[in-house]
């Protein structure tokens, strides 16, 4: 400011205006308030010129910038800041270097305050840039902030209480299930009946390490209010997502044992409900590659549900990440805004501790994408074991398969005692497993499948 008041004091004297301001200027330069003094004296306005403009980026800043949470792979890594009144966009763009001073590489599709660390990050510093566009300017505002020290690889801490679990259970709570041929009142029936009371007990006392449970699949009908979902579609509440809220109802129950809950959920918007395919303008009945509309709303969706439940919900399972149809390649582009890191950022929003994963199909157990803390692990039967805990850096090895015949299937595929043995093999090394049962209507597990999985919890040393 100090250069700018003595540019003005020199205009003054090449004006002939020095004396007649000369008893007031030292004292309004003193007090900080010449510029005001200028603009309400009749002439003025011009006498200063370019003098008295100072520069946007001067007189407005980004403060206080610095990031938080710790540096480890697979954590959520975020830029906090002051951002200046009156600006009109805000971007963010993150770069890696492997020193302070190095040389900086742009991550490419990352422009979010947060970043999820990858193992590909491991060793390498971090930094981010701040750039604000003013209101009624094009002029920018930047600021910079440079990761302490490189990001450190410790395994995945955050799917230890995983592995500690060993085991556990998934339930499908679906409308094709329970209600196929009702609307509305049919579904928020079906969903006032289960007994999440009875559905925790009993899981508890089968030795279960975690829940897995649905949020909904193909139909359209959720089991919890959604206020994005019914924008995005135009009905009412209680029209297409119930009215109770059941996760969270089993969640707060589930809690009594402490037993975690995850959340099932399709990566993709549902394509057996012909209204809401017209409304996310996707296609009907056919697995498809999401566009950046409709993927916008799938993350409003799973950021309202994911901050709802906050750290009640320790982990999600997306299915239909499938490699036809474009399904995997587009989420994956990064020169989209919406993509695979804001799509795992929408998950975490309310517990940035969460696991994530996404589902390939059957197959070879693997990690789909470089954003997985554990494998999908969709299986028809138990014909993998771990060799290690990792199926790779930081991906928790894990398997998911049905008791039944097949998925919502009511028999026994499995002899109990290969079951149980199977499974302890697969604790032992490292691995987790998953097992689907069926439950009825009121939320009592099918008595075949309570047997089983109990006899499974025994075996681990679960229960006694």
């Amino acid at each position: 400011m100090k250069r700018y008041l003595n540019s003005v004091k020199k205009s003054l004297r090449q004006t002939g205006f020095s004396k007649l301001l000369k008893p007031f200027v030292s004292k309004v330069i003193r007090t900080g308030f010449f510029l005001a003094l200028l603009v309400q004296v009749s002439g003025f306005n011009s006498i200063a010129g370019n003098a008295l403009e100072i520069p946007i980026s001067d007189r407005i800043k980004i403060k206080n910038v610095k990031l938080d949470g710790e540096l480890i792979a697979k954590n959520v890594l975020h830029v906090k800041c002051n951002l200046p009144d009156n600006i009109r966009k805000t971007e963010y763009n993150w770069y890696s270097a492997t020193t302070p001073a190095g040389e900086w590489s742009r991550i490419q599709g990352v422009r979010t305050d947060k970043i999820i660390l990858l193992t590909s990050y491991v060793n390498k510093y971090l930094k981010c840039e701040i750039t604000c566009l003013t209101n009624g300017t094009d002029e920018k505002i930047t600021a910079s902030v440079i990761s302490s020290k490189p990001v450190e690889y410790k395994e995945n801490p955050n799917a230890d209480w995983f592995l500690d679990a060993g085991f556990g259970i998934m339930a499908h709570f679906l409308k094709e299930v329970f209600t196929p041929d009702g609307g509305a009142k049919e579904w928020n029936d079906a969903v006032n009946n289960f007994d999440v009371k009875k559905f925790a007990r009993q899981a508890n006392e089968a030795g279960a390490g975690f829940v897995m449970f649905t949020l909904g699949q193909n139909s359209g009908y959720y089991c919890s209010p959604n206020s994005a979902f019914d924008h995005a579609v135009g009905v009412k509440p209680g029209e297409l997502c119930s009215k109770r809220d059941l996760p969270m109802d089993l969640m707060k129950e589930l809690k009594r044992y402490n037993i975690p809950l995850i959340l099932y959920l399709p990566s993709n918007p549902p394509v057996g409900n012909k209204l809401v395919s017209e409304k996310f303008i996707y296609p009907f009945k056919k697995d498809s590659a999401t566009s950046q509309f409709n993927q916008l709303i799938l993350e409003d969706m799973i950021s309202e549900w994911s901050l709802r439940y906050g750290k009640g919900v320790k982990g999600w399972w997306f299915d239909g990440l499938y490699t036809w149809n474009n399904i995997r390649s587009t989420r994956m582009d990064m020169s989209f805004d919406h993509n695979i890191s804001t799509h795992t950022l929408a998950a975490k929003a309310g517990n940035k501790n969460s696991i994530v994963t996404y589902n390939s199909g059957f197959g070879k157990i693997s990690a789909n994408t470089p954003y997985c803390d554990y494998s999908s692990g969709e299986k028809m039967t138990i014909d993998e074991f771990p060799s290690s805990r990792w199926v790779e850096d930081g991906v928790q090895w894990f398997l998911f398969t049905y008791l039944g015949e097949k998925w919502g299937g009511k028999g026994l595929q499995f002899e109990t005692e290969k079951l149980t043995d199977m499974a302890k093999s697969i604790v032992k090394n490292g691995g987790v497993l998953c097992l689907e049962v069926v439950p009825e209507p009121t939320g009592e597990i099918l008595p075949q499948h309570l047997k089983q999985i109990s006899a499974v919890g025994r075996k681990l040393g679960k229960v006694k």
